[in-house]
């Protein structure tokens, strides 16, 4: 069981376990917002409800840069290849460098694409001039966002994905 936690301006912020969630209840650095029903905290003389969501009091210091990773790159794509043009399931990607590594090229948010599988195939060590095929947008570092640093799973609660403005379905999930 885990606890979304967010600031105290209700932004989500982190992914804590439960037992972080009670000792930031119990210490008054947090309220709760919602709370599993069907799971309970024993102690000796009293019983406590999980909490699913919890808001800090104070404002939470988040960094603002993204972890370079293969998923954010793809979230950052909207899992689509960035040759063809065409959505994939995630299982259905690589990344390319677009300026190959053998020729230079970096492994950085600036030199890397979302690319399935036949276009990685196709392009190889290749150039896009010697493809003579473009980019529709230059690859760039993305601006921060909950999604890109929060890890969820499919079986995480409903309500956590309303917070995040996310369907609930694998592909558009951190992994």
């Amino acid at each position: 069981m885990r606890t979304l936690l967010l600031d105290n301006s209700y932004f989500p912020v982190q992914i804590v376990s439960w037992q972080k969630a009670i000792l930031l209840l119990f210490t008054g650095r947090a309220e709760v917002v919602d709370e599993y029903e069907e799971h309970h905290i024993q102690t000796v003389s009293s019983s406590y409800p999980r909490p699913k969501i919890l808001r800090l009091f104070s404002r939470h210091q988040t960094s603002r840069s993204v972890k370079f990773s293969r998923q954010n790159v793809f979230l950052r794509d909207n899992y689509t290849c960035q040759y063809c043009f065409k959505p994939f399931p995630h299982q259905q990607l690589t990344f390319d460098h677009v300026i190959p590594q053998s020729k230079g090229g970096p492994t950085s948010w600036q030199n890397i694409v979302t690319c399935c599988q036949r276009c990685n195939n196709k392009k190889g060590n290749k150039l896009l001039s010697e493809m003579g095929i473009k980019l529709q947008k230059i690859p760039s570092e993305p601006d921060w966002h909950p999604t890109m640093c929060l890890k969820l799973k499919n079986d995480d609660p409903k309500e956590w994905f309303d917070w995040l403005r996310l369907k609930k379905k694998e592909e558009s999930l951190c992994a």
